[in-house]
């Protein structure tokens, strides 16, 4: 699977025991990659509390793709293959429209004078 996501386009792909580690693009956060039998659980957190409407929203749209809430701040989990080079693509592209929805959702909940 470390072949897959190098060949994917995913960049900076580490091995932690059976977990693995790897970045969307260059200033993204860690996505992890966790064996589930004959399927990777592929999920990436992110620092916003999406409420139960945004999450069912995005669910609706993205059957595939789930959103929940994981230790506190908002999970998207989405399941493959290994290997499967399709399925990669497809992570790579709903994980990057959910980062910039969390990004939207984060900024709509600032206080006023709490920056941009």
């Amino acid at each position: 699977m470390i072949e897959a996501l190098r060949q994917a386009g995913f960049l900076a792909v580490e091995a932690e025991g059976d977990i693995l580690h790897a970045r969307l693009w260059a200033a993204s956060v860690d996505f992890t990659a966790t064996p589930e039998g004959d399927v990777w659980h592929l999920a990436l957190h992110w620092p916003v509390r999406a409420n139960d409407a945004q999450r069912a929203q995005w669910n609706a749209a993205h059957p595939n793709a789930a959103m929940d809430i994981n230790n506190g701040e908002t999970r998207l989990s989405m399941r493959v293959q290994a290997g499967d080079r399709q399925g990669l693509h497809h992570w790579a592209s709903v994980a990057e429209l959910a980062v910039a929805q969390l990004i939207r959702w984060r900024r709509a909940q600032r206080q006023p004078g709490e920056g941009y």
